[in-house]
C-alpha cells in the first residue's frame, strides 16, 4: 500500500507511519552502530549489556533512547562524564531518515520492509569500514539472504526501460523479470569491476579496489537490477571522490595513507539510487 492511498482516507495517516518509520530507524540505528562497534572490538554481538566505552559502566534504559539520551547528555557518559562520540547519534540519525524515505518512496510494502532491512546491513558493514577497513561476509550473507526472501515482491519498475522491462515484456512473469534483472545487474557490475581491478593491479602492482566492496556492489545490484546498478557505480565513484578528498589530511599518519574505506561510499550512493534513481533514469532515457 501506497502513502497515497492511505491519504485519501486521512491525511494523517501517512504522517503516523512515516514518525514509526523514523522511531523505529533511530532504535535499529542505534543496535546497529553497537554491533558494529562489538564486532571493531572484539566483543560479542550476542552477550554483555550495552556500556560506555570509557568506563565500562553498564547503561541503563534512559542512557539508551536514541537520539534523545545524547543530547540530553550533552553527549557525555551520565557516569564518568567522557565525551561520547557523535557518530552514536548520526548513526541513530541517518538510520532514521533511511527508513522515512524507504517509506516515502515504497510505501508500507514488503519491498519497502526489505530495503529497510538492507539499510540496516549497510549502516553496519560502513560503520565496521569506516574502522577496519574490513567489509565482513556475514554482512555479504545477510543482504543475500534478504533479497533472495523478499525479491518476489519487489515488481518491475515501469518508469524505467531496463531489463526488467524487457524481461517482463517477454515473459509476462514480473517475478522472473524482477530475478533476472537482479542477477545481472549484480553479476555485470561486479564481474566488471573485479576484471578492471585484476588488470590494474597487475599495472600498478598494488591494490586498487578490496574484494568486499566488489561484494557489496554485488548485493546492492541484486536490489538496484542493471540500469540503477550502473547510476549507482557513477554516484558512489563521485561520493567516494569528496570522501577522499574530505578525509585526506586524516589518512596521513596512516600505514597507507593511500587507502581508504569505499564501502560507506556505496551505501550512501545507493540510499540515494533507490530514492532518486527512477525518476533519474526515466529522465535520462526520455531524452532518446
Amino acid at each position: 500500500m501506497q502513502l497515497s492511498d492511505l491519504a485519501v482516507l486521512s491525511p494523517v495517516w501517512p504522517v503516523f507511519f512515516l514518525a514509526v518509520a523514523g522511531v523505529l530507524g533511530a532504535c535499529l540505528g542505534s543496535f546497529v552502530n553497537c554491533l558494529a562497534w562489538r564486532m571493531v572490538h572484539g566483543e560479542s554481538v550476542w552477550r554483555g549489556r550495552s556500556h560506555c566505552a570509557e568506563c565500562n559502566h553498564q547503561l541503563s534504559a534512559l542512557d539508551l533512547v536514541p537520539v534523545l539520551s545524547w543530547l540530553f547528555l550533552r553527549g557525555r557518559c551520565r557516569y564518568c562524564g567522557q565525551k561520547v562520540s557523535p557518530r552514536y547519534v548520526a548513526a541513530e540519525l541517518l538510520c532514521a531518515a533511511y527508513f522515512v524515505s524507504m517509506v516515502w518512496a515504497y510505501g508500507l510494502t514488503v519491498h519497502a520492509l526489505a530495503l529497510c532491512v538492507l539499510g540496516c546491513i549497510l549502516l553496519g558493514l560502513s560503520l565496521v569500514d569506516l574502522d577496519t577497513f574490513i567489509i565482513p561476509n556475514g554482512f555479504v550473507v545477510a543482504g543475500i539472504v534478504v533479497w533472495v526472501a523478499s525479491f518476489a515482491f519487489f515488481g518491475v519498475d515501469m518508469r524505467t526501460i531496463g531489463v526488467g522491462m524487457l524481461m517482463l515484456g517477454l515473459t509476462g512473469n514480473p517475478v522472473l523479470a524482477v530475478l533476472i534483472d537482479g542477477l545481472v545487474g549484480a553479476f555485470a557490475v561486479a564481474g566488471v569491476l573485479l576484471a578492471l581491478s585484476f588488470a590494474f593491479d597487475k599495472v600498478v602492482g598494488r591494490q586498487s579496489l578490496g574484494g568486499g566492496d566488489i561484494k557489496l556492489l554485488f548485493v546492492v545490484g541484486l536490489f538496484l537490477g542493471l540500469a540503477a546498478s550502473v547510476l549507482n557505480l557513477i554516484v558512489a565513484c563521485v561520493v567516494g571522490i569528496v570522501f577522499s578528498l574530505a578525509t585526506q589530511r586524516s589518512r596521513r599518519d596512516s600505514d597507507d595513507p593511500r587507502v581508504f574505506p569505499f564501502g560507506p561510499s556505496i551505501a550512501l550512493a545507493t540510499w540515494f539510487t533507490l530514492v532518486a534513481g527512477p525518476s533519474i533514469l526515466g529522465w535520462y532515457l526520455s531524452l532518446f
